[in-house]
């Protein structure tokens, strides 16, 4: 993972992100009729602004930090806070349907909402220091909370790959038992591979140093 840039695992997180909104909509299309905007407020446009962060980190990080500062700032509040809300809206409504970070009573969940506030935040101060000690370790502490629901995921995954390999599983299942786990799969290994970049990779250090040599007398 050393060898891949903060940019390189952005553009990765965000392409997977694009692909967790068409997802989204594909998955709760029957939920769209019924309660359209907890569906598209919670889920569909929080995953479509952390796709935008993510494109954003990729191509500004290092050339535009006011900018990558702003798209920051919109992810907090439409993206973490936003879902939040909906989350506890649709938990009193009892609409239930996937999103990444689980419902209003998953821990981890809430962890990893209050661990990318905080992120967001750090990011927001100073994003051209990405490398910066405090944000590195957020990157860190969000990387291992993340993990085991990227195991997780994996493990559904493979079990899928199994199960439609050697036991009787109708088609008609395909989508729900192979393809879900393997875009959940994708989201939570893009999610971790950004994180460890931001948190270990030396290029990240060199980018942000670099800048200042050159003006350095």
């Amino acid at each position: 993972m050393r060898s891949i840039t903060p940019a390189q695992a952005a553009l990765f997180a965000a392409l997977a992100m694009v692909l967790l909104t068409g997802f989204s909509l594909v998955d709760n299309a029957a939920l769209l009729n019924d309660a359209p905007g907890l569906v598209l407020l919670g889920n569909a446009v929080p995953n479509a602004v952390w796709a935008g962060f993510f494109f954003a980190v990729y191509k500004c990080v290092y050339r535009s930090p006011t900018s990558v500062r702003n798209v920051a700032w919109i992810t907090l509040v439409f993206a973490v806070i936003l879902e939040a809300a909906v989350v506890c809206i649709r938990y009193q409504h009892s609409v239930s349907y996937w999103t990444p970070l689980g419902n209003a009573l998953s821990l981890s969940g809430w962890l990893l909402r209050l661990g990318w506030t905080v992120f967001l935040i750090s990011f927001a101060l100073a994003p051209e220091h990405v490398a910066d000690s405090r944000t590195r370790k957020i990157a860190l502490v969000l990387a291992i909370v993340s993990a085991p629901s990227a195991l997780s995921a994996a493990f559904d995954a493979w079990n899928s790959w199994i199960g439609f390999l050697f036991d009787d599983i109708p088609k008609q299942a395909f989508w729900r038992v192979l393809i879900t786990p393997v875009i959940r799969t994708v989201y939570w290994v893009s999610q971790i591979l950004f994180l460890w970049s931001v948190w270990g990779n030396p290029e990240a250090r060199k980018s942000v140093e670099e800048p200042s040599a050159r003006f350095a007398p």
